[in-house]
């Protein structure tokens, strides 16, 4: 059994298949569970699981953005995967963009991007819609220190501002 709370920082700790990936993206609605049950911001995983995504944001261990985009353009593809009205589009990208040190990035390609801009530029795509939940499949994996600590100072942060947020690794 697991109970996480609103506004708490979860961590999932395991060796490498372990499931804690699994566990996330049971979590996130992208996989139907084969036995058990659960439920997520209030929907049943089973049944309810497109109910589940508008409340959530999953970053993917894997870089998971579209190289080929800049910052900008997977910003606001996400933004249209999570149907972000226009009129917030601009305002929501201008804060994600500061919040994240992107702002002089915007129009660099997102595979240009070091380890640590990628990740905070997932972390900034995950944000897009403002999920009440974050899922984090070990965010700073392969990233530097000094991006380390940054992210992890972004992560305080949303978690001060009551996200909720389960981080593996």
């Amino acid at each position: 059994d697991l109970a996480v709370e609103s506004g708490e920082l979860f961590g999932l700790i395991g060796p490498d298949g372990a499931g804690k990936t699994t566990a996330l993206r049971l979590l996130a609605g992208l996989l139907n569970p084969s036995a058990g049950s659960g439920q997520v911001a209030g929907f049943d995983l089973a049944n309810q699981a497109e109910s589940i995504k508008p409340h959530v944001g999953y970053m993917a261990q894997q870089f998971s953005l579209y190289a080929e985009l800049s910052v900008l353009e997977n910003l606001r593809f996400f933004a249209d995967l999570f149907d972000v009205p226009s009129e917030a589009l601009a305002a929501r990208t201008a804060r994600l963009l500061a919040f994240a040190g992107l702002m002089e990035f915007q129009h660099r390609r997102a595979g240009a991007l070091s380890g640590g801009m990628q990740k905070k530029l997932a972390l900034a795509c995950t944000l897009i819609h403002q999920p009440e939940i974050l899922l984090l499949d070990e965010p700073t994996t392969g990233v530097d220190p000094i991006s380390r600590r940054q992210f992890w100072d972004i992560l305080t942060g949303l978690h001060a501002d009551g996200t909720t947020i389960i981080v593996s690794t």
